[in-house]
């Protein structure tokens, strides 16, 4: 019988294509890969072109075909070769540095661009994040460098996505102190040079002994392998409970659409499958005019 595995997209955000946060994705997918039933896929941001989201809308279910492939329809940039490969693994391992307070931009962009995976667009991609496994590694080059609230601001973007967040907690062979039991929450503060490559490990801590490299490898092992047990655990699951004959929840982003949509559209389709009722800007304020009742 062909063993079960779960495929693990580690991502990175930074600019830098062999930086600290490069070396923490690969590192941490190197550890999910000792769990025997991993596959992994790493790719930077840096190799990818991707334009600032202008908010046009084209995207949005009541305008884009139905059955079009997701992509952006203000600029041809590369969301279209980096969206179904999100769409296609079972775990998502997401890296990025603290800039100036904040994600760095590519990144940001980045995850504006997932939106179509999230309710509001409304599209057929909407809820196809739910039920995967995603960890997170924020760092900085500070003790407290913002890399907390980062972390923190990734989670819930995450979980608008409906994805379920592994965390880091220590383990037999990896155990506190680690740098955090919540995920990847890391730091540069002792490297040998800050931002120089590999600041993040042990044998480029400048202290004796070698405390923050110890913690943030510690912390990479056990998110690595507690990300590839999410994503199985929750692969199995999802399979069992749909053998068990048990039924999801319908994902539905609106019942009724007050914005005229484009023939062929998704919210259109759903209009004709009778999934959504069109209602007419005359009929909204008519409503609005109705007398309240007692």
């Amino acid at each position: 019988m062909e063993q079960t595995k779960v495929k693990i997209l580690g991502i990175s955000g930074s600019p830098r294509k062999d930086g600290n946060t490069a070396g923490m994705v690969k590192y941490c997918l190197e550890w999910a890969k000792t769990m025997g039933y991993v596959e992994t896929e790493y790719l930077s941001l840096a190799d990818y072109k991707l334009v600032p989201c202008t908010g046009c809308m084209k995207c949005f279910g009541f305008m884009a075909p139905a059955d079009d492939d997701y992509k952006c329809y203000e600029f041809d940039d590369d969301i279209k070769l980096l969206a179904p490969k999100v769409a296609e693994c079972d775990g998502l391992l997401l890296g990025f540095p603290a800039y100036s307070g904040g994600v760095p931009g590519l990144f940001r962009v980045f995850m504006e661009k997932l939106h179509h995976f999230g309710p509001m667009s409304f599209t057929k991609y909407g809820g196809q994040l739910r039920y995967k496994a995603l960890a997170i590694i924020s760092q900085g080059g500070q003790l407290y460098g913002g890399q907390e609230f980062l972390y923190y601001y990734m989670s819930a973007q995450g979980s608008i996505l409906g994805m379920y967040i592994a965390n880091a907690w220590p383990t037999a062979d990896a155990p506190m102190p680690s740098s955090t039991f919540l995920g990847g929450i890391l730091t540069t503060i002792d490297g040998s040079a800050i931002y120089g490559k590999n600041a993040w490990k042990k044998e480029a801590t400048r202290t004796i002994p070698p405390l923050s490299g110890a913690r943030n490898e510690r912390t990479l092992k056990n998110l690595g392998r507690h990300l590839a047990e999410a994503a199985m655990v929750l692969k199995l699951g999802r399979e069992a409970f749909h053998k068990a004959g048990l039924k999801e929840t319908e994902i539905m982003s609106f019942t009724k659409y007050s914005v005229k949509p484009k023939k062929g559209s998704y919210v259109d389709k759903m209009i004709q499958e009778g999934k959504v009722k069109f209602v007419s800007q005359e009929e909204l304020k008519a409503k609005m005019t109705e007398e309240p009742k007692q």
